[in-house]
């Protein structure tokens, strides 16, 4: 049923005070999400796009940390965070090509019950 288990049991994530976040597609929050003014606790924004020209931070936007790109096996150099992030991730999915590490990050995340 796609759902990650632990001995038998359903597992769920709690996350706490979370630093970080990483994208898992290419999509990135519509400036129109961003506001300039705090709109409150239950505002929330739904319309995401892929980063055009202006946006596109010099084709670095979806560089991992926060970005799933240059995780890819040959990608980064011994020393860096993305090469030492590949090492790990090699021992559990196939780090080969970006779209391929990509793709089986997005359907394993789908498993999880986070909270």
């Amino acid at each position: 049923n796609g759902v990650t288990r632990s001995r038998g049991l359903p597992l769920r994530v709690i996350v706490g005070s979370a630093s970080t976040f990483v994208y898992l597609s290419e999509e990135r929050p519509d400036p129109t999400c961003v506001p300039d003014e705090d709109q409150g606790p239950h505002w929330s924004c739904r319309n995401f796009s892929i980063p055009g020209p202006l946006r596109d931070c010099d084709s670095r936007w979806d560089k991992y940390w926060i970005g799933l790109d240059g995780l890819q096996d040959g990608a980064s150099s011994e020393g860096q965070l993305r090469h030492d992030v590949n090492q790990y991730l090699r021992n559990f999915v196939d780090t080969s090509s970006s779209s391929l590490l990509s793709k089986e990050i997005r359907d394993r995340w789908a498993t999880k019950d986070v909270r």
